[in-house]
């Protein structure tokens, strides 16, 4: 039978349960969640050990706010504060001053008598007290203070029972307080990684996801939750390269290398394909044989649609950089040429190595003078687009040069594009398009002008048929009269066709606009008369002259009057009152610029609102196919304003059109 428990024994387990308490009360609160731990409550239990188990009158826990070292009460058993209990304050004042230049240096507990005259308000009871520093290693969280009712002198056992459940609360306060600071950097760490615009993934060493940060739950729609422990594969790898990819992963970690970047497609969970390229971490154990991985993706994909674009739009840009026959340079700012397309090498009889590089002035000029500047040279690197006329000796022709600078975004220029237009080969290609729509309508006015001349010379043979049957007859010298006539009147008839047929140069000369329009009118006016058409002329003989070029307005004037006789006769297919053409000619004086207003109305089919815009365009015909090449008012519309008028059109669909020429009067 075991013997009786000796007074030291039983002291000795009454203060282990006590301190066993303590740890589990301690241990307890640790379970809460930081935010509901506080210091107050370890230190209000600690109070509430050590006076059950010294029987202490008071037994209260102080402290110091750090910055200006207020005393403050942390907690009290039985329940005081400062306000009701001035004794506790002045000794915290007391404690507070003696250690004042370093209160690191409590670290001793201290035993003081509170005096009468001094703490008047505290009973003698507990005048004795002694203050226990709540330290770990440099670390001062407050002090204990115990109030006896006479002095206190600790035996061993006490003694080491209270510097242990001091040690306790000074380590609970400083895990708890290591516990908030890890706490709060790691809700810091969390912060920068979940702000960082890049998927952050930390992979464990049997490949498992252990981190998921916020871009990588917006990249592949995967929450945080959905993926930690799944292996990283399934999760972050296409499913159709998952395979290949996992060996030559494998390959990778086998490695010596500290670091891994790759580029991998990822399909999220929406279905969308990204492609990231990753950039990895590898942390290698050696003793444990373990790999662990930090994984940092930069979404490639917005970059890699933006670089198909821009290599599609390039090779857009090549490819119509190439095809255009007009020769284009690029040029920097300091006249070099960057690039230039096929037609310049070939307009300039060199190879592509001949231009590129190369002073532009030196290409398109064959160089200059050393006292002469190049006529180029102020406009390259201009912010203004320019365009004139110049004689390339190096592309041996005339060309009309467009200088157009390129901008950046801040408004400056590092270089500029020249597009040179070949006007010899344009002006001999106008000229067959004007030469064909002439001999068009010539061919047009062939039956008309053979009926015209075939009139006169049927009078010519009746007139000389008389005089031949009698020569003696007193009107013979009126029929020669009349043969001279009508041989005159063939003439005209037959100067004005080839005077129309004539190629000319295209030389502007004073003309009489009325005489014009008479000679046009005298080429068709047997068609006219043949489809009943009534026209009617009224030009002011007032009229100033003209500096045109006849044949030019001549070929305008029979194309407005062929397609007035067209929609007349579409309208009105049998002679009528309304079939009428009317030609009215003015004189204006507005805006002190004078010029012949001309117009050529007709009352036959019209032309509808939708396609007004569109009959001067070239090849747009409203003639049914074979009866029309769509080019006369194109043709009709440059000539005019070659000479510095206007062509326009108004029209009400099936009852009139009129053709508005206006052309300025200059000495």
């Amino acid at each position: 039978m075991a013997g009786k428990l000796s007074d030291r024994d039983t002291e000795t387990l009454m203060l282990f349960r006590y301190r066993n308490r303590l740890l589990t009360a301690i241990r307890e609160h640790s379970l809460n969640d930081l935010e509901d731990q506080n210091q107050s409550f370890i230190f209000q239990y600690c109070c509430d050990i050590l006076k059950a188990a010294f029987d202490c009158t008071s037994v209260w826990a102080g402290g110091f706010e750090r910055e200006q070292k207020v005393p403050i009460l942390l907690a009290a058993s039985p329940p005081a504060t400062f306000e009701n209990s001035s004794a506790h304050f002045y000794l915290a004042r007391i404690i507070s001053k003696r250690f004042d230049s370093n209160l690191e240096s409590f670290i001793e507990p201290l035993h003081l008598y509170l005096d009468a005259e001094t703490f008047d308000q505290v009973e003698t009871a507990d005048r004795h007290c002694v203050v226990w520093p709540v330290r770990y290693e440099y670390r001062l969280y407050g002090f204990l203070t115990m109030h006896c009712g006479k002095e206190i002198s600790f035996p061993q056992l006490e003694k080491e029972f209270v510097a242990h459940v001091i040690d306790d609360i000074a380590l609970a306060l400083f895990s708890h307080e290591t516990a908030l600071k890890l706490k709060v950097e790691r809700d810091f760490n969390e912060e920068i990684v979940d702000t960082i615009q890049a998927l952050m993934i930390s992979i464990s060493p049997c490949g498992m996801i252990v981190s998921f940060n916020k871009r990588a739950e917006e990249l592949t729609g995967y929450k945080k939750q959905d993926v930690l422990g799944k292996y990283w594969v399934d999760v972050l790898i296409n499913p159709h390269n998952r395979k290949k990819f996992q060996q030559n992963f494998t390959q990778m970690l086998k490695s010596t290398q500290a670091d891994i970047n790759f580029k991998a497609s990822l399909l999220a969970k929406d279905g969308i394909e990204r492609h990231i390229m990753w950039h990895g971490s590898i942390r290698h154990d050696i003793e444990k044989s373990t790999v662990g991985l930090v994984m940092l993706g930069i979404d490639e994909t917005d970059n890699l649609a933006a670089g198909h674009q821009i290599h599609k739009l390039t090779a857009q840009w090549e490819k119509i950089f190439i095809a255009i026959q007009d020769p284009v340079m690029l040029v920097s700012d300091d006249n070099t040429i960057i690039d230039a397309n096929p037609a310049t090498c070939t307009n300039a009889k060199k190879s592509r190595h001949e231009v590129i590089g190369k002073n532009v002035c030196d290409i398109l000029h064959h160089g200059h003078g050393n006292n002469s500047q190049c006529p180029l040279e102020p406009f390259i690197g201009s912010q203004k687009t320019r365009i004139l006329e110049a004689e390339l000796h190096g592309l041996h022709g005339k060309y009309m040069l467009t200088i157009s600078p390129l901008l950046e975004s801040d408004g400056k220029t590092n270089a500029t594009l020249l597009i040179a237009r070949n006007l010899t080969e344009e002006e001999v290609s106008r000229a067959e398009t004007l030469r064909a729509a002439q001999l068009a309508a010539i061919g047009e006015l062939a039956s008309g002008v053979a009926h015209e001349i075939n009139n006169p010379i049927n009078g010519i043979i009746n007139y000389a048929q008389i005089i031949l049957d009698e020569p003696d007859d007193p009107e013979s010298q009126h029929n020669l009269q009349n043969i001279i006539s009508e041989g005159k009147r063939i003439a005209s008839i037959v100067s004005n066709l080839l005077d129309f047929a004539r190629r000319r140069e295209e030389v502007f000369v004073p003309s009489c606009i009325k005489k014009i329009v008479s000679k046009s009118l005298q080429l068709v006016a047997h068609l006219l008369e043949k489809d009943g058409i009534i026209c009617s002329v009224n030009i002011e003989d007032s009229l100033p002259p003209l500096m045109c070029n006849e044949q030019q307005l001549q070929q305008v004037f029979l194309n407005l009057i062929s397609n007035a006789r067209y929609a007349l006769n579409k309208r009105y297919p049998q002679p009528f009152a309304d079939k009428q053409l009317h030609i009215l000619g003015i004189f204006l004086n507005q805006n002190k610029t004078p010029s012949i207003r001309l117009t050529f109305t007709d009352h036959g089919i019209g032309i509808a609102a939708e396609i007004l815009e569109k009959i001067f365009d070239p090849f747009f015909s409203t003639k049914p196919k074979g009866e029309g090449t769509g080019l006369g008012l194109s043709i009709s519309h440059g000539l005019v304003r070659d000479h510095g008028g206007n062509l326009s059109v108004q029209s009400k669909l099936g009852e009139w059109t009129r053709f508005t020429i206006e052309l300025p009067v200059k000495p």
